[in-house]
């Protein structure tokens, strides 16, 4: 573990004072000219209406973008040009290594660097190192994943973290947050500017029409900045995108469905990448997605918390259990997964390693609900016949062999749902845990928990293995996990570890109930937890999950999608 108790902007700004306020007649020019010529810690207001967005939303440090709530200000989204529909930050971070001559060591503020000129107060600095092959690689079942460090030809500095320099002494550098780990394989210190600070959109809602964007949101580094009581429908690709961030918050939000449900480079997902490091992704809603929420390419550090997804599905395989949190490419290390009501956890081997992921008192539902139709905007409906909830791939918890050295705490893994799946012709046998060299059916059994395996294949021909690492398959990847007090639905166990004490915190990083928790009880999942309607009773879902089955009126599934949103009305001001 490490310290989370800090993560995301913190207390966001309000910034009542307003530079402009627009209608929407406001073209985008009009629009971008406003907040380039707003003067630091103000407002561009955005009235209620539709508003025509050809090209991008560029949004300069410390100013805010607020509409008049996510169901009153839309912007048209048609631009053809990829990139953000709204864009906070741009850019990649070059790489120019300073050798670390002391100083990596785990919890280590002060880093000796071989030249420290040019470095200051308020830059940055990536620390990376060459992939340990003990536990760290680019390589997967797909391949090589070249491009997971964005640097070299081989991907071979995946690992790392972001980090602001706080002083500068010579060449010794004092940095924040304290390194994660120790960094001992020829350690880097790459350092860069940010290229947006402080920025902020609230309370809008981007429609896209499958015109070509990246992403229907974008932070690029970007260093405490956010996305708040916002809403995306029908993204082109991405829902949001984060990349070499930091502190940044993406939180309140409802994500409802995509126009892409196809593997490749986007996954119709949050999307936290590139070491981005410290962020918040907090209290969203996400439904129809592909995979709801991703974390590639070294992001490290971060929170996603008390979010709920339902729904997700691949258009090529609608009939497999996806979605929920997937860790996707190498190597996200030290991210806290805490209170989520998900579909599913999947640490995949398709482009390499992940490790050190701390998952605590979640529910893992281990089903998907979907629904007509699988593309294109049009009206999402759940009838009998449409509503067909996945049977292949049913793992709630599917953990391949190169993930390592993570903790499961007080989570609930399965639902009534999950217990109920129908394969081709008879009910799904229901099977707790899993671990290879064990036979695992693809489309006969629902399995709890999964180790050792890749995503979808299994033992026998066809493992899906494409030239990447080998094994495609590994025995112990459990032995290498810590897992304590999990309550397995399929078979109503709830697992101690031996040896050790069992502490169970409400939270890693709350020190208290917060103001937007409405009147659950808090912590709402746990095997601590009682008198609930999930598993066991010992879960109360979250405050997402509330305001979208009870205030908005949602369905498991995603029925009647995208609903009528606005944050302020779930969970006040």
């Amino acid at each position: 573990m490490i310290d989370w108790s800090n993560p995301g902007v913190g207390d966001i700004p309000p910034r009542p004072v307003l530079c402009a306020s627009l209608t929407a007649s406001a073209t985008l020019p009009r629009i971008n000219a406003a907040l380039q010529s707003c003067p630091s810690g103000q407002t561009v207001f955005l009235a209620a209406g539709t508003y025509a967005i050809p090209g991008a939303i560029v949004l300069p440090s410390n100013v805010t973008l607020r509409g008049a709530g996510a169901d009153q200000t839309i912007l048209n989204a048609t631009g053809t040009h990829g990139g953000y529909t709204v864009q906070m930050g741009s850019g990649s971070v070059p790489y120019f290594p300073i050798k670390i001559l002391r100083g990596a060591t785990s919890g280590s503020s002060d880093l000796l660097l071989s030249n420290a000129t040019g470095l200051s107060v308020g830059k940055y600095l990536v620390i990376a190192e060459s992939n340990d092959p003990s536990y760290v690689s680019s390589s997967g079942a797909d391949g090589l994943c070249a491009w997971c460090d964005n640097w070299t030809t081989n991907g071979s500095q995946a690992r790392g973290q972001i980090v602001a320099i706080t002083a500068v002494r010579g060449d010794l550098v004092t940095i924040t947050p304290a390194l994660y780990s120790a960094y001992t394989l020829a350690p880097v210190a790459v350092p860069f500017a940010m290229s947006a600070s402080y920025v902020g959109v609230e309370d809008l809602q981007v429609r896209a029409d499958n015109t070509g964007y990246d992403a229907s949101f974008g932070m690029a580094r970007c260093a405490y900045c956010w996305i708040r009581g916002v809403e995306s429908n029908y993204a082109d690709q991405d829902i949001v995108e984060l990349s070499w961030g930091f502190h940044d918050e993406v939180r309140d939000s409802y994500f409802s469905n995509a126009f892409r449900h196809q593997p490749g480079l986007h996954d119709s997902s949050v999307h936290i990448a590139y070491k981005t490091s410290a962020s918040l992704i907090e209290n969203n809603i996400v439904e129809r997605a592909r995979v709801s929420f991703q974390l590639d390419s070294g992001a490290a550090g971060n929170v996603l918390a008390y979010n709920y997804t339902t729904g997700e599905f691949i258009a090529d395989a609608p009939q497999a259990v996806i979605g929920g949190f997937r860790l996707h490419s190498a190597h996200p290390q030290f991210n806290l997964i805490e209170g989520n009501v998900a579909t599913s956890f999947d640490a995949d081997p398709i482009w390499g390693t992940s490790s050190h992921t701390t998952v605590f008192r979640n529910w893992f539902v281990g089903a998907n609900r979907v629904c007509a139709p699988l593309s294109g905007r049009a009206p999402v409906h759940c009838s009998q016949q449409s509503g067909a909830y996945g049977f292949q791939a049913a793992r709630a918890v599917n953990l391949s062999w190169l993930s390592t050295s993570n903790n499961f705490v007080a989570n609930l893994v399965g639902s009534a749902r999950m217990q109920s799946l129908r394969g081709y012709s008879s009910p799904l046998a229901q099977v707790a845990s899993v671990e290879y060299p064990a036979r695992r059916s693809y489309d006969a059994a629902a399995y709890g928990w999964s180790f050792g395996y890749g995503v979808f294949s299994d033992t026998g021909s066809g493992t899906g293995c494409s030239g990447g690492a080998a094994p495609c398959h590994r025995a112990g990847t459990s032995a290498t996990d810590f897992l304590d007090g999990n309550l397995n639905n399929i078979d109503g166990s709830i697992v101690w570890a031996t040896g050790v004490a069992h502490p169970l915190p409400a939270s890693r990083f709350l020190v208290a109930k917060p103001a937007w928790w409405l009147s659950l009880p808090f912590p709402s999942i746990g095997p601590d937890v009682s008198g609930g309607t999930g598993p066991g009773g010992h879960s109360y879902g979250n405050p997402a999950q509330v305001c979208y089955l009870h205030t908005m009126g949602g369905s498991d599934g995603g029925n009647g999608s995208p609903l009528a949103f606005n944050a302020h009305t779930c969970y006040g001001n």
